[in-house]
């Protein structure tokens, strides 16, 4: 009887053990870096003034996904608006927190 019992402890806790490590295996890995302010301030100009070509996999349909994202948690902005931060020095401290919502609504990691 004890050894029965020994038995089902040791399966009760080998079967927690897998379960805790199951869990922590399903956790989602993390995001891919983020880009650039430079990277984001090129891909708006393509977009706003028609002026190159743009870097990355970016088009013109997912740079207006990411602008109606941005503007779901920033109302008001728009790609124009970004465009006019990202040429004007006078707003270069924001740069950086612009280009950071380009990449959470490009769905990865913030720029450092």
């Amino acid at each position: 009887m004890k050894l029965k019992n020994l038995a089902l402890g040791l399966t009760a806790v080998m079967l927690t053990a897998m379960m805790i490590s199951i869990a922590f295996a399903c956790e989602p890995p993390p995001p891919p870096p983020g880009h650039s302010p430079g990277y984001w301030k090129h891909n708006v100009r393509v977009y706003v003034e028609g002026r190159g070509s743009y870097s990355g996999e970016e088009t013109p349909a997912l740079m207006e996904s990411y602008e109606a994202t941005i503007a779901g948690a920033h109302p008001g902005f728009t790609l124009e608006w970004a465009n006019m931060i990202f040429w004007d020095t006078d707003y270069k401290y924001m740069w950086l927190t612009v280009a950071n919502w380009f990449n959470e609504a490009a769905g990865l990691a913030p720029y450092s």
